[in-house]
């Protein structure tokens, strides 16, 4: 058990000592009570004014309230004591001894509202004063009811006693506890919120032990005491809202306005039963009792005025949230789905249906920031809206992409009249920050209705002109036409289809052999890309390469055959240490900063050495970003990874490249072998290519050999290697191996 609780034990069992042996050894035992009862109030006021600043948020208000109840109670108590050895007159000490009651019970019962309830409005904090109200002059008048009744006044001892007064003002601080208490009946429970429950227990005991003194002109000599000790666990509680009184903002919750009442009940109680056993009613409880009234009366006039603003507030923001539901955030204009809706209504009067997209805008986002590039998009929106009707609908859709309805049956000429003012006021340039303006380029693409068009098939018209916009050039418009969406949607088909077959497994890799013209020996095999598509069978690279290629989803097939390649060529290693495999590079692949990386990689993970591998490269490869492609072909040379220049002759035959470039081979196109037997311009371009890779010391391999005639000639111009149909078409792994494997015996026998 910690330190200061048994610091706290040991005080009030020291208070439990005093009540035993105090009467005994103690003179005006009666004096020094009331001294030590004053002192634990003014503690207890400390404690809450110290408490204060430690709540949470808005709980504050509700502990400063508390501390103000506090210190009337002990300015009560301090009254009592003087007035009670003045020797008053009983009906002064009631009186004043009342006004300190009422403004005690207004700052407890606002206390005990606005710790769980916290209003953040005007209207909320009068309410809650009200609240407050109410109880203070229902306790108030209970208290009066209690000092001033006449059968009380009947008796001296009774009347007599002021003390009455304060043990009802004790009442009235309990009551407050106890629905503090029951408001909180939810929350965990802790050992400050022990503390308080333990402290009302106390006082309230003490309060009903001395009134059954009171009525039997008695004294009770552990009054007093076991009012400290519950005074000495409230305080000990008040030290630690965070833990005795977790903040929960219920609002006008049914039970907190319910419990707001509880005092009122009960003065009507007592009001009754005076009435019944007296005959009459104290004017002072009816002023109380119009007090309540007003009090009422105010509280549901602000409850009124807080419903209709509530209400008005609600619609308002009804209002808010149907507008952001059907409109675009940032720009303010239509989103999808209102596009949609109205769309669909529009297409009984044939409109025209216009798709804008942005060309160049990730490059603002990447160079200007999001901030900027939002500013252009509000701009962009602006100057849609002044390209339209007003009856027509402009909408964003997302991202960079928006949308034009011109709804009633739009001829081809006003839709492309209205095209060609978007693509002139989108291209002005945009002044946005403090940066140079800003200024971009859009596509648009045009689809317009007829009887049989729904809003997906207009939509998707609409969307494939725009892919054609963007393929013929882009800052342009298409209108959609039977033809153009067929090809369009067949290539979009193919698109799809490609990243599906990527993610699915469908690629697969065949080999060429290379082999040794003088022996026919296989030396190397060049790996070749296939696609087993479900549908249409095994596609060569004619069929989706071009496609793969302009959606950049070729550099990823590259990596698919580099990895597989790797793996597969150490099989074959094994039977011929000095096996070499040819992967293909594309050019979008040959400029990524991470190719040797990658490449690097996949040797290491097929555990086999650089010179293993050759990678091909193509002169049009070479020309898209010449500086790049020469570092990177270093960083492949300095793995030991051979290069091979591949469709040399067809390109641009700069020597400059074989004389700069970390060049192993070239590989001669087979536009020059097809005909090498029969057409003498080409074996002289052959006889040259040849001559200058002797030269250069590069090994020269030619292509496309599908005749003994050019495996002939080809012998005879002192060509070292060569791959064609003749030799071998290209082939699944597995037969290539049992190839090898066959070819192995032959050359043992």
């Amino acid at each position: 058990m910690p330190r200061r609780w048994w610091a706290w034990i040991a005080v009030a069992l020291g208070f439990v000592a005093f009540a035993v042996v105090g009467p005994l050894l103690v003179p005006a035992y009666d004096a020094v009570q009331d001294v030590l009862l004053i002192t634990l109030v003014g503690w207890a006021l400390l404690r809450f004014l110290r408490g204060g600043p430690q709540a949470p948020g808005r709980a504050r208000a509700g502990w400063r309230f508390g501390a103000l109840g506090m210190g009337c109670w002990l300015v009560a108590l301090v009254w009592h004591a003087v007035t009670e050895r003045l020797d008053l007159p009983v009906s002064f000490r009631a009186l004043t001894l009342t006004a300190f009651v009422l403004p005690a019970a207004i700052c407890v019962g606002v206390a005990m509202l606005a710790l769980p309830v916290a209003p953040p409005t005007v209207m909320g904090k009068l309410r809650l004063l009200c609240d407050g109200a109410i109880i203070a002059f229902s306790l108030s008048a209970l208290v009066w009811l209690f000092v001033g009744d006449d059968w009380y006044a009947a008796r001296d001892s009774a009347f007599g006693d002021v003390s009455v007064a304060v043990l009802c003002l004790t009442l009235m601080t309990v009551v407050a506890i106890v629905m503090l208490l029951l408001i909180y009946g939810q929350v965990a429970w802790r050992s400050a919120f022990t503390a308080l429950a333990v402290g009302a227990a106390l006082l309230a005991a003490s309060m009903v032990f001395q009134l059954i003194a009171v009525l039997r002109d008695e004294e009770w000599l552990w009054g007093h005491t076991v009012a400290q000790l519950g005074l000495l666990a409230i305080a000990w509680s008040a030290g630690r809202p965070s833990e005795s009184v977790p903040v929960r903002d219920r609002g006008a919750s049914p039970l907190v306005q319910a419990w707001s009442y509880v005092p009122l009940l009960m003065l009507v109680i007592f009001m009754i039963r005076q009435q019944t056993s007296v005959g009459r009613l104290d004017p002072i409880v009816m002023w109380h009792e119009i007090g309540v009234v007003v009090a009422v009366l105010g509280r549901q006039f602000l409850t009124l005025r807080m419903t209709t603003s509530l209400t008005n507030e609600l619609g308002a923001q009804r209002a808010r949230l149907a507008h952001q539901a059907f409109h675009d955030p940032l720009t303010g204009l239509a989103n999808r789905a209102l596009f949609s809706e109205r769309l669909a209504a529009a297409l009984d009067g044939g409109p025209a249906l216009l798709l804008v997209d942005l060309d160049g805008f990730k490059a603002v986002n990447d160079t200007r920031g999001h901030g900027v590039g939002d500013q252009l998009l509000v701009a962009v929106a602006g100057q849609l809206r002044g390209a339209v009707r007003a009856s027509d609908t402009v909408a964003r859709l997302g991202g960079d992409e928006f949308a034009a309805l011109l709804p009633g049956a739009a001829a081809e000429a006003d839709a492309t009249a209205v095209a060609a003012v978007i693509l002139e006021r989108v291209s002005t340039p945009v002044p946005v920050g403090e940066g140079t303006p800003v200024s971009v380029r859009a596509s648009v693409g045009i689809a317009l209705a007829d009887a049989s068009s729904t809003a997906e098939t207009l939509l998707r018209d609409a969307d494939l002109a725009l892919y054609e916009a963007k393929e013929s050039g882009k800052n342009r418009y298409r209108v959609a036409d039977p033809e153009l969406s067929s090809s369009t949607l067949g290539r979009l088909r193919l698109e799809e289809e490609l990243r599906i077959a990527i993610d699915a497994g469908e690629f697969e890799v065949h080999y060429q052999p290379i082999v040794e013209l003088a022996s026919e020996r296989i030396t190397a095999v060049e790996a070749l890309l296939r696609w087993r598509h479900p549908t249409r069978g095994l596609l060569g690279p004619a069929a989706f390469l071009e496609t793969a290629e302009s959606t950049g989803l070729l550099p990823a097939l590259d990596g698919f055959v580099l990895r597989t390649a790797c793996a597969q060529v150490r099989t074959w290693r094994a039977v011929r240490s000095d096996f070499v495999v040819s992967v293909n590079v594309c050019a979008a692949h040959l400029v990524d900063p991470g190719l040797p990386d990658e490449v690097a990689a996949a040797l290491a993970a097929a555990d086999i050495p650089p010179g293993a591998l050759m990678l091909e490269v193509t002169e049009t490869a070479l020309v898209a970003d010449l500086a790049m492609a020469a570092q990177t072909l270093r960083e492949l040379s300095a793995l030991g990874v051979r290069i091979a220049l591949d469709d040399f002759g067809t390109g641009y035959s700069s020597l400059t490249y074989l004389r700069t470039l970390p060049i192993h081979s070239i590989k001669i196109d087979r536009s020059f072998v097809r005909d090498l037997d029969g057409n003498a311009t080409d074996e002289a371009v052959t006889r040259a290519i040849l001559g200058l890779a002797e030269t250069l010391g590069l090994r020269p391999v030619a292509e496309g050999v599908e005749g003994t005639s050019q495996a002939d000639r080809l012998r005879d111009l002192r060509c070292g290697h060569a791959q064609g149909f003749l030799f071998a078409k290209p082939m699944p792994a597995g037969e290539l191996t049992e190839l090898l494997g066959r070819s192995v015996v032959a050359s043992g026998s």
